[in-house]
């Protein structure tokens, strides 16, 4: 598929400096997308700008902001204003850890509430009505496995993903007619620098590497409304979805524990 033609000029990846949105920008740049990346820090948003347009003839426009600031509509607005953004990567990541619910001061978990769920749903209906009316364009949402059922540590950041998914399907349901792409990209455990700094172990658990989660939300934009990124995490969310949904909560809840090496907890089959 010619991405530049479909979803172009301008794509622009919300959480893009690292990790996923990264392995995005990075493989967007070689389809000859010129990229808007948002993200927190102005460090490593820098440092993938130099990195981008010295390896790629595109042009690179960058924004520092926290996603969950009440003012992201009017900042974005104001730098893709004169701009033909085609599509929306939405890939924000969070340090979000593993804990139980009750323990979680309430200020984290509307934050996560703030980035995953609200952040989505601004950029959307910022970038797509131009989308729906030119009659092309792709929205793209990096959810979770832990999106698919809920589980004990993750409660919280479990229930903004699957949000997500929701999100995504229903986005699909009204875009497709107008020519525009959405998909919910479900990515299990990947090693990113977020990941590595909420508490993962990535040298005792299997992950896919961010270019592989990218490349597979890239092939699978046209075929919405939700993809899970590899095979293992394809096999796993078959069991999930065979299961009831006790069994489910508590595979899941069982991963969570492992990954952040937690108590596993005593529930009922």
């Amino acid at each position: 598929m010619d991405l530049s033609s479909r979803y172009g000029p301008w794509a622009l990846i919300a959480g893009g400096s690292q990790g996923i949105g990264l392995a995005f920008a990075q493989q967007l740049a070689a389809a000859g997308l010129n990229l808007v990346l948002l993200a927190r820090r102005e460090e490593p948003l820098a440092q993938a700008r130099q990195s981008l347009s010295e390896n790629y003839p595109i042009e690179v426009r960058t924004l520092a902001i926290d996603l969950t600031e009440p003012t992201l509509a009017a900042q974005v607005s104001e730098l893709v204003h004169a701009l033909d953004v085609g599509l929306l990567i939405y890939n924000a990541g969070a340090v979000h850890g593993a804990c139980e619910f009750l323990d979680t001061p309430l200020a984290a978990k509307e934050k996560l509430i703030a980035l995953n769920c609200t952040g989505p749903v601004v950029l959307t209906q910022l970038l797509g009505p131009r989308m729906r009316q030119r009659g092309s364009g792709g929205i793209l949402l990096v959810s979770s496995m832990s999106g698919l059922t809920g589980g004990a540590y993750v409660a919280s950041y479990a229930a903004t993903k699957a949000f997500d998914i929701v999100l995504a399907e229903g986005l699909w349901a009204e875009l497709l007619p107008h020519g525009v792409d959405v998909l919910g990209l479900i990515a299990g455990a990947t090693d990113t620098p977020a990941m590595r700094d909420s508490g993962v172990d990535f040298s005792q658990n299997s992950a896919m590497s961010a270019d592989q989660v990218a490349r597979e939300g890239l092939a699978q934009l046209r075929h919405g409304p939700v993809h899970v990124a590899g095979d293992n995490n394809r096999a796993a969310a078959a069991i999930m979805r065979a299961e009831n949904r006790r069994q489910s909560v508590a595979l899941m809840s069982a991963g969570a524990a492992h990954l952040y090496k937690l108590p596993l907890p005593d529930l009922p089959g």
